[in-house]
């Protein structure tokens, strides 16, 4: 076969389904995360949008441990809608008080949750930050606010490092049990040049490198080595030939059950796609004896798993449906 395989290692950092885990970072943990929770893992993603640097994850965990709420200072109104350099774009707001109030909120969830928190995804996308000139503080989002009003410049990989072992101490003082797997974004950022991108990506991979070698609690997932190397076709991309095809993902999230997932897991896993393909069936009739039917069936198969992960939701769906 043509192409280069990456093999990475089993890791001793199993994940299982009592874990709590907190997914952050570039669109990949999105991706990851989503699939964490689709396999019934007690997962947050996100929560407060896809962060493409690793000092605005460190900030906002640091924020919802504190309890500290969002900078007013930091609330941007442009063209009719208030934004937050804190936050992505996704939670941003006709009304100044509901994106406060939503921010805010999703801070002090979080913040609730740090203590039950055992496993931290991070996908670090870039090392490229801008910083406001009034403060030099790093934003996590421009919101497309004028360039003047930023300072741009590439962080150093001892900073990453340095910001990294302070944000440890924090969760490990808050969970002894916490455990990281730090990953890099697959996602080249062409608007900053591909050229830019590669120094970017590799301050990101030396970081990464050195924390894994000072904390064995720390673990690295080589999706951007498995992208850049084993996937490196452009089947295997988007149609905008920068972010990783479904396929492709598909293909990582096997790798990274190969690494973290025990068999038990995997079996698990194996079983539940069989529920997951029977809940996004689409009958052409719902109320037909034989639609009706299937339902009944896969009810019985769900409650196979009632003493294994909550189901109440997927039957709560199910019963809906019954005629």
């Amino acid at each position: 076969m043509f192409r280069t395989r990456v093999n990475p290692k089993i890791s001793t950092l199993n994940l299982l389904h009592d874990q709590s885990v907190l997914a952050m970072g570039s669109c990949f943990a999105q991706h990851i995360g989503k699939k964490l929770s689709d396999y019934k893992f007690n997962v947050e993603v996100n929560p407060f949008g896809t962060l493409f640097n690793p000092m605005s994850i460190f900030k906002l965990v640091q924020m919802a441990s504190d309890r500290t709420p969002l900078n007013l200072g930091h609330l941007v109104h442009q063209e009719g809608v208030f934004h937050h350099y804190d936050l992505h774009s996704g939670l941003s707001a006709l009304d100044e008080g509901q994106l406060l109030a939503e921010g805010n909120l999703k801070l002090s969830i979080l913040g609730s949750q740090l203590p039950h928190t055992t496993v931290f995804i991070y996908t670090f996308g870039t090392a490229i930050v801008y910083e406001l000139n009034d403060t030099g503080e790093i934003v996590a989002n421009c919101h497309k606010t004028p360039q003047a009003y930023f300072t741009r410049r590439m962080l150093e990989p001892e900073e990453i490092i340095r910001s990294f072992h302070e944000h440890y101490a924090l969760l490990k003082s808050i969970n002894s049990k916490a455990r990281f797997i730090l990953t890099v974004s697959p996602v080249r950022h062409q608007k900053e040049s591909f050229e830019q991108n590669n120094v970017s990506k590799s301050i990101l991979r030396i970081a990464c490198e050195k924390l894994v070698s000072q904390h064995e609690d720390v673990a690295y997932f080589p999706a951007f080595e498995i992208m850049m190397d084993e996937l490196r076709d452009y089947r295997f991309y988007a149609e905008d030939m920068l972010h990783p095809s479904q396929v492709a993902v598909d293909y990582i999230w096997q790798q990274f059950m190969v690494v973290y997932f025990n068999q038990q897991l995997k079996d698990f896993i194996t079983r539940w796609d069989k529920i997951i393909k029977a809940l996004d069936h689409r009958p052409f009739f719902a109320a037909s004896p034989g639609h009706q039917l299937f339902i009944q069936k896969t009810i019985g198969r769900l409650e196979e798993f009632k003493h294994e992960v909550d189901i109440s939701a997927e039957l709560k769906l199910l019963k809906s449906q019954l005629k």
